[in-house]
């Protein structure tokens, strides 16, 4: 009966120790992500305001699609910005646990992650299910809505270590603008000719259903035989 009261004492306190501080990040990030939906509504309302009168044949709009998505779409582009619901905390090794910050405390490893994923805008409009996205970044936020930012080009490095301040609209903006600089600067690359050139029927019956070829705008297009030629290497 002592190793039972002992065992039900560790539950009440791992359950005040995790439970509620993942409670706690999770309110905390559902708060961010809102004010990141706010921001990246903003910037929408922006670029068309200043872009339609140059070009008003390039489609720019923001859109909520639910509690833990939005998306941007910025001619063939479309920026999707989500939430994962759960909490996570950093693998054992990782350089965050050198850090003094989570050195004086450890519960400060513990976030909740906001992605931003790049598609093409046509991915989405014709359910191409095969094609690829590419990760841009994501914003990692702890209890005290203190942040780092994991992503490509700038966003490997601007954000790169707990900030001594709390993630903001002003933040959040910068680092959406960073990430639509890099879609737009991030081409469809043709893959060689010698690659693609031969298909069967089986593929052209699943491309033509698919309203076009399998396209990732950081892979160019693959036919199955050479995805699967490549998995197999």
């Amino acid at each position: 009966m002592k190793n039972e009261i002992t065992n039900y004492q560790r539950i009440l306190e791992r359950l005040e120790n995790k439970a509620s501080l993942k409670q706690e990040i999770y309110r905390n990030t559902i708060e961010v992500f809102g004010i990141a939906k706010k921001a990246l509504s903003k910037i929408a309302s922006k670029l068309h305001h200043d872009y339609y009168t140059k070009d008003p044949s390039v489609e720019i709009n923001y859109k909520d699609t639910s509690q833990f998505e939005a998306e941007l779409k910025f001619s063939g582009d479309m920026l999707l910005l989500s939430m994962h619901s759960n909490i996570f905390s950093f693998e054992e090794g990782h350089r965050i646990f050198q850090s003094s910050y989570i050195k004086a405390n450890p519960s400060l490893n513990y976030c909740g992650i906001i992605y931003i994923h790049n598609f093409l805008a046509d991915s989405i409009k014709y359910n191409r299910l095969a094609d690829e996205g590419s990760l841009i970044a994501r914003v990692l936020i702890n209890k005290e809505k203190h942040f780092i930012v994991e992503g490509v080009g700038q966003l490997g490095f601007l954000y790169d270590s707990f900030s001594d301040s709390e993630i903001n609209e002003d933040v959040l903006t910068n680092i959406f603008e960073l990430a639509i600089l890099d879609c737009i600067d991030t081409d469809l690359q043709l893959p060689p000719y010698a690659q693609v050139k031969d298909i069967n029927l089986h593929q052209k019956q699943t491309i033509t259903a698919a309203s076009g070829y399998p396209t990732g705008k950081r892979l160019g297009y693959m036919f199955k035989s050479e995805s699967q030629s490549n998995n197999n290497t």
